[in-house]
Order: structure tokens, then sequence, then C-alpha cells
């Protein structure tokens, strides 16, 4: 028991050293060696409480379903006089159900059968074999994707019942965050270079957003309004702002207080932000020119878009990507960003669990979902704007250098960006934010509106067509981007991206028709 114990309290200590990541998640394999104890029960049995060793080896079918095989092995006393010592050998199979597999705390429940083989002195007890059924349950706490500590109990029920309970730690391996593939990987965005994260795409028409009006804190009306067509861009707003020199500072923005609803039809969890106005830009950064914004009131989805999300709408309309048709999906071989033909968002050429933010999807992919959403939710969903998507990610225009913290050494806390888990070149290899591709969403601490991932994890589409030099010529109410442009925003960085691609404030683009590992979306709802 003494070595029971220990092994708990080392257990505990490195259960609350540093960033705790980590989930149970499909297609993962896991072996977990322990260590317990047996205490028998019953009129009639003779075996007296033990300690035990345990190995079992396990497979993830779903997030929540998966199968686990056991060898466990005791020498315990038996009240016998012709039996002192008996080795207990214990074979079975259980079927676990996780609760929560996306947490770092995850329970469940196990259900299984098996076989015992006792070995003793004597003839009574030799070679004697019996089956037995058990069920029960357990915990794991995940320190990090690769690591984590588990505890157990079990109800032999058997000629020997008895009460099984173990500590140790279970090693996952494959699944949503195993080895990178060598195949294809993603890359790391440079603004200006026309891949993923670049200023370069085929002019689209971008849909005309409804009127910015004030935020509804209830259900709106259960009208359904038209599902948006691509039409140009509106005329930029008769009130231009002025050119504004650089400033040292940024003036703080009003006090705005967000509220989180809920879709009521879709169940899209949101964030409703009231009308107001900010500083947008980088007054450090000639590019970045900051200017005065003022939008109207918006909502704007607290996680990035999901592959179950996203396949939900798949399956409801038969929709096919872009990258399905046109011949896959922007990747990294060899350093180099090309198309790989066998990319998709159902296969991105590496593992994603149904709670990661869908990828290898392009602007227009991102158009038709929100279209689909306005039709089926009976409101009017649309991509976000740079303006709106700023403003939102620098917690009410706040001077955040990134979405929820200021402090680069803190990052990975907030982000999932290239950091010492990433395989490129350009790691950061002094922080580990415990994913070396995508995250499940929600996985970080959230900028001060409540909302998740909004720098790193993927970067993310915006409404806007992209122009360099668009901030100089920014109308000051609910800017729109240009009318006409080579691409589409992209904002925000993402699991392959250096930190400086993760600024609240950095801006870059991508081909409107086409689709990168690295890139997914949110949406917006207007009142």
């Amino acid at each position: 028991m003494k070595r029971v114990c220990a092994c708990a309290a080392v257990s505990l200590v490195l259960a609350f050293c540093g960033t705790v990541f980590g989930a149970v998640s499909e297609g993962q394999f896991s072996v977990s060696p322990m260590i317990g104890g047996y205490t028998y029960y019953g009129s009639g049995q003779h075996l007296e409480t033990a300690p035990m060793y345990s190995l079992k080896g396990g497979y993830s079918f779903t997030d929540n379903i998966g199968v686990e095989a056991g060898l466990d092995y005791s020498i315990t006393n038996s009240t016998l006089v012709t039996d002192k010592k008996v080795a207990i050998f214990k074979y079975g199979v259980e079927g676990l159900y996780h609760f929560m597999p996306d947490g770092n705390f995850v329970p469940f429940l196990a259900v299984g059968l098996g076989g015992y083989n006792l070995s003793g002195p004597s003839a009574l007890v030799s070679r004697k074999e019996m089956g037995f059924m058990d069920y029960g349950g357990g915990v794991k706490y995940f320190i990090n994707d690769s690591l984590a500590l588990r505890a157990d109990v079990r109800h032999i029920l058997a000629n020997a019942g008895a009460f099984e309970y173990t500590l140790g730690v279970t090693i996952p391996f494959g699944g949503a965050k195993g080895v990178a593939k060598p195949v294809s990987a993603p890359a790391a965005p440079k603004p200006g270079t026309g891949k993923p994260q670049e200023k370069v795409a085929q002019e689209v028409p971008v849909k005309k957003p409804a009127e910015e009006q004030p935020v509804q804190k209830t259900a709106p009306p259960s009208a359904i309004p038209a599902i948006p067509e691509e039409t140009p861009a509106p005329p930029q707003s008769a009130a231009k702002a002025a050119e504004v020199p650089a400033v040292k500072a940024m003036p703080a923005p009003a006090v705005v207080t967000p509220t989180e609803v809920v879709d009521s039809i879709s169940n899209m969890q949101l964030v409703s932000i009231p009308s107001a106005c900010y500083t947008m830009g980088d007054p450090s950064d000639k590019t970045l020119a900051a200017h005065e914004v003022c939008l109207g009131a918006f909502s704007i989805s607290k996680f990035e878009i999901t592959r179950e999300q996203f396949q939900r709408f798949v399956e409801s309309s038969n929709y096919v990507t872009d990258a399905e048709k046109h011949g896959g999906c922007y990747t990294i071989t060899a350093g180099k960003e090309v198309l790989n033909p066998a990319a998709t968002w159902k296969n991105p050429d590496f593992y994603q669990s149904r709670k990661d933010p869908v990828v290898c999807v392009s602007w227009n992919d991102a158009q038709a979902y929100t279209a689909w959403l306005s039709s089926s939710s009976e409101k009017k969903y649309r991509l976000p704007t740079e303006a709106e998507w700023e403003f939102a990610a620098r917690s009410g225009g706040k001077q955040e250098k990134y979405a929820g913290t200021n402090n680069d050494a803190d990052l990975y806390r907030f982000a999932n960006f290239c950091d010492m888990k990433c395989i490129y070149e350009w790691k950061d290899p002094s922080q580990n934010d415990g994913y070396w591709s995508t995250a499940p969403v929600g996985k970080y601490i959230p900028n001060g509106f409540g909302l998740y991932d909004m720098s790193g994890n993927v970067a993310e589409w915006m409404q806007d067509y992209f122009a360099d030099d668009y901030y100089a010529n920014s109308p000051k109410m609910n800017p729109k981007g240009p009318s006409a442009g080579t691409g589409h925003s992209v904002r925000g960085g993402s699991w392959r991206s250096q930190k400086n691609a993760l600024s609240t404030t950095n801006r870059s683009s991508a081909e409107t028709s086409n689709a990168f590992d690295n890139i997914g979306f949110r949406v917006c709802r207007e009142p």
C-alpha cells in the first residue's frame, strides 16, 4: 500500500504542475499500466485482500465509446491450510463510455467480462479457472495530450466476488492528437505571399449585409429572411474617414457589455455585441493605419464552426465543397505549400475530432454554410466584417495584442499556434499549447468578450474583399471592405502560425475558391 500511496502522491503533484491539455478522441489507442488491490467477499471464499498489478490496452471507436482489454496479476494469501499463497491471473475485455471526452477531466463507465486463473500448491486451487462479469467506472485526468492520470473501481461478479480499485496512468496515442503525418502538413501564414492567409483571391462579389440594428436580447421573430445571394458589395458610405496620422496610442474605447445568447433553432452559441465605436488598426504600422470605426449591433459565434456543425450542413444540403470539386486543399509538403488532391474537410491530412474547427473550406463554402444556416434557423447569418471581427477579438476595441492577452510569454494559455509541438522550423520552442495541429474549440482561455480562439487554432474567413490600402479610405460607419478585390480577408492566425500572425490587428487574405488546412470560419448574426 505504501507504493500505491507514493504513486498517488506523485500523480497529484504532476497533475497540478503546468498547463493541462488532452482529450479522449475517435481513433485513439491507449496503454494503461496500473497498480491497486483486490478485496474479496462472500461466504465460502478463502482469499485475502491483496495488491494487484494491471496492464490495459484500449481503442476509442468514437469520442465517447471505446473498448479495453486487460491483464491483472495478484498474489494473495489463502485461509486454506494447504494453500497459503495463491497466484491470480485475470483477463478480460470491457466496453467504456466516456463523458465529456473533449475535456481534461474525463469520467467514464465500464462493463465487461472475462476469466480468472488461480494457481496454488494444492490440487484444490491449482489451475482453477472461472468466468466473471464486472461493472464500475473511473476517471482520467489529462496532464497533457500524451499522458493522463487514472483511477478505477470495479465490482467483480464471480464465485470469488471482489472489489477492484486501481491507480495509474493512461498513455494515449494516435487519434485526435497523434503523431504528425509526414505526407502533408500545414504552413505558417505569411502576409502578402498569396497563400492561405495571403493577398490572393479570385474576384467573387460579396453578399450585401443587412443594415446594423440594436441587438435583440430575446429570440428574433420567426419570419424567414431571404437567403443571401452573391451581389456586389454596397458603395462605401459617403462619410469617409479623414486620414488620421499615426498616433502613439489608441484612445480607450467606450465600455461595452456583451451578452451570451443561444439561437433557439440552430443551437448556435453567440455573443451579442451592442453598437459602439473604436479605433481600428495599429498606430505603429503604416499599413494598418489607425482610424475610427463605428459599428451597429451584431452577434458573433462564441466558437469557430466545428466539423460536426459543418457535417450537419453537408448532410442536410448534399453540398460539395470547392476542395472536393477542384482538386483538393492546400497543405505543406517539403516546406512548400502545394495543392494536395487527397485533402478535404473530411480528411485534411491530419486527424480531427468532431469538435475541432472545420478546415479545407473555401470562402465560397463558408458563404454556402451561412446561407443554409440563415434558411434553417430563420435568422440572417453571414461572415463577420474585418471591423466587427477586430472589435470582438480585442474585447471591445481594447489594446489587446492577442485575443485576451498582451503577454507574448503567456500566449500558449490563450491560443493554439506553432509552438514546441509544431512540426515546422519556425516553431517557438519556449511554449507548449498542447497540440501540434488543430485543437477542439474552446480549449483555451477566452478573451474579455467570452470568445474562444479569436487568435490561433484556425485563421478565419472574413466577409470583406481585401485591399492593402483599404484602411486609408475606410468609411467610419460600418465599413464592409472594398467593393471588389483580388481576394477575401483572413484574420486571426492559426495552429501553424508564428505569434505575430495571431495579432488582433494583423491582416492577410486568400483566394476565394481555394481551401487551406489552417483556415476555417465563424459566423455573425444580424439583429
